[in-house]
């Protein structure tokens, strides 16, 4: 494709065919792949092409601008008819050598200075300018959002971060990696009572249990954990995928599949942890290849249950949760993996504090997620998987995956959705989306998010030591208040 672009656009348009060569040449080293789950999608190589013809050809002839009006000269207006001959042209060589791709001409169309939008059939993958616009809103009011995946810890962590989630947060799903796991409903219970004493008073923070699955949960837990009244999920961490995954799950299918048909009869969730654990299996590809082997298979086998990918990493994740029917699977999106990128390991050195499993993924992958969250779509919702750990277990030879993000985590989540252009469908991510997956009530309170420049600080004490939250030391845009609107 990029071959036969370089020389009908060099015929084209000659004040710019160096630029033109040399910009999409210098994409050639990461071919198209039209394969596969990326179906739907237009391929971020190929986004990147069409941002550099624009980015070259706007503003190299006047004869982009197709709307000619009648005072406008003759010659202005034969260049106008050459754009779009040219702008025909080349859809059709795109088309003829990727037909599975629906590239929008729009491309070619004049855009506002420093932005290009390029607009996929069904996701808006695009780089928007970083200006605030004038209108842009000082304060959003929004119904109290819930986190649908969340690591409280106990002990001293659990007093040092409650506060955090309660602040924001009306609710809770709470992961059960313990040491020792929460394995059984009675243990569940228990681990909810520590929650509650640990609330400060007066505070009407609700934690949602989970139970850990293991290999030898029974289908009777079940069915126990679903009168309890207080476990409203099942967790599946495939054995060794990440920090107290030890007891996990070493067969889906082969060992717990009486359980999971039980889930199913009594409409309990399975909130999947989505990596395999393969040695031979790339970092990086883990998750891919998890939905491959485990997800769609189960999915396939047990359609009727109800499946949160949890903290979906990759367009592959997006394109299955999409294939999947509303209602029985949906995925969670953590702040990290909406704003990072694997680069942010290892800038300026090792980072410590943004390594959390599923790892980051390439830039690729991070603006999939980010359009199809922006979407507006109702098969995803927040899920911070705000995990802390001491400083001293991050900054070490063998430092632990998780990131801290319960005290900013609202923060991003809003500049996200404004980078994007999207504030107006927040809401529903953050506070909708997440209690009509699970069929339990939206909340009544409300939060308010002010345009109002706080920083973060670089660490939270508690009793044993420090925990280095995200964007330590940074300052952020939108402050979270848990007092009425003004």
């Amino acid at each position: 494709m990029q071959e036969s672009l370089i020389p009908l656009l060099r015929d084209s348009v000659t004040p710019c065919r160096r630029s033109l060569t040399v910009g999409i040449s210098s994409l050639m080293d990461d071919p198209i792949s039209p394969q596969g789950p990326n179906r739907g999608l237009i391929v971020p190589r190929q986004q990147e092409i069409f941002s550099v013809l624009a980015h070259h050809i706007t503003p190299a002839a006047p004869l982009l601008h197709a709307h000619a009006t009648s005072r406008r000269s003759k010659k202005n207006k034969q260049n106008t008819n050459k754009a779009r001959s040219m702008q025909v042209a080349i859809t059709a060589t795109v088309s003829a050598q990727h037909p599975h791709l629906k590239p929008s001409v729009s491309f070619l169309r004049p855009s506002p200075p420093h932005r290009v939008r390029i607009h996929p059939s069904s996701h808006r993958l695009c780089t928007r300018a970083s200006a605030m616009a004038p209108s842009a809103p000082q304060q959003l009011t929004i119904t109290r959002p819930d986190d649908w995946h969340l690591h409280l810890r106990d002990g001293q962590v659990l007093a040092a971060v409650l506060p955090h989630s309660e602040m924001h947060f009306q609710r809770a799903i709470v992961m059960p990696n313990l040491k020792p796991p929460v394995t059984t409903t009675a243990r569940a219970v228990e681990y909810r009572e520590e929650i509650l004493r640990a609330l400060p008073p007066g505070s009407s923070f609700t934690p949602l249990m989970t139970l850990y699955l293991t290999d030898t949960t029974s289908p009777e837990e079940i069915k126990i954990a679903r009168k309890s009244g207080v476990v409203f999920a099942v967790k599946l961490y495939p054995a060794g995928a990440t920090t107290n995954s030890q007891d996990g799950v070493t067969d889906i299918l082969g060992k717990c599949l009486p359980v999971l048909e039980e889930m199913v009869r009594q409409e309990m969730p399975l909130l999947v942890h989505g990596e395999v654990t393969d040695p031979h299996v790339d970092t990086f590809d883990r998750e891919k290849v998890f939905i491959e082997r485990i997800l769609a298979p189960l999915v396939q086998r047990l359609p009727q249950l109800k499946i949160v990918m949890e903290h979906i990493t990759t367009m592959d994740a997006v394109n299955f949760v999409e294939s999947c029917k509303e209602g029985n699977v949906a995925a969670t999106v953590t702040p990290q993996h909406l704003l990072l990128n694997r680069n942010a390991l290892f800038q300026g050195g090792l980072q410590p504090h943004n390594y959390c499993l599923p790892v980051l993924k390439r830039e690729t992958h991070r603006q999939a997620i980010v359009s199809a969250v922006t979407s507006g779509s109702r098969q995803y919702f927040l899920g911070t998987d705000s995990a802390p750990h001491d400083k001293r277990m991050k900054e070490c030879s063998c430092g632990c995956a998780g990131i801290y993000s319960a005290p900013v985590a609202l923060s991003l989540y809003a500049k996200v959705f404004e980078q994007a252009g999207a504030l107006d469908k927040l809401e529903a991510f953050t506070s909708f989306n997440g209690p009509d997956f699970y069929g339990l009530p939206r909340n009544n309170s409300k939060i308010v998010l002010r345009r109002s420049a706080w920083k973060v600080p670089a660490t939270y004490t508690y009793g044993g030591g420090v925990i280095v939250p995200m964007s330590s030391g940074n300052t952020l845009e939108w402050l979270p208040s848990d007092q009425p609107e003004e």
